[in-house]
């Protein structure tokens, strides 16, 4: 059993939120990279894409991840984009069994669709269709980098959903 879990998925996918439930029942120490990301910088997500740009984020995502995934014991949240980064994959799949919680499109829409701090989106005239382009281009990459998989969608349990997890993760 490798020390850690990550929590790999679409913006919206339920991360933070399965995160925090799946680290207290297991008696682990939760991280969520995008918080770590604004405590560094001391300014919001949506800041630092319009101070820097997206690939200073990703620089920031890099070394965050690198330093988090040494820690054992913890349950790591990704960023939805952390995927598009081979080194991310890499030190996240090193020392984490990688979950991918795969939500549907029309959920993550409902879910992100009054959101202002989601910077990919922020600009968007169909954000319906900004999300499943989005998403067909991270999907592949989601799937190959994840240990476990977990459909998620508008009717999903919260709490079965951690279980399962939990269950996938003491049986790896």
């Amino acid at each position: 059993m490798k020390a850690n879990i990550a929590l790999i998925g679409f913006m919206g996918s339920g991360k933070t939120t399965i995160g925090r439930i799946l680290a207290r029942s297991l008696d682990m120490k939760f991280i969520d990279i995008d918080r770590c990301i604004s405590m560094k910088e001391k300014r919001t997500i949506p800041e630092i894409f319009e101070e820097h740009g997206e690939k200073y984020f990703r620089d920031l995502e890099r070394s965050i991840i690198e330093e988090e995934s040494k820690d054992n014991n913890i349950v790591i949240s990704t960023g939805g984009g952390a995927i598009i980064d081979n080194v991310n994959i890499k030190n996240l799949k090193s020392t984490s069994f990688v979950v991918y919680l795969d939500c549907d499109v029309n959920t993550i829409y409902e879910r992100v669709k009054r959101s202002k701090t989601r910077p990919l989106l922020t600009n968007s005239e169909d954000m319906l269709q900004t999300i499943q382009d989005l998403y067909d281009k991270r999907q592949t990459l989601y799937k190959i980098s994840s240990d476990f998989s977990i459909k998620i969608d508008s009717n999903t349990n919260i709490y079965d959903s951690v279980e399962k997890i939990k269950n996938a993760y003491i049986l790896s």
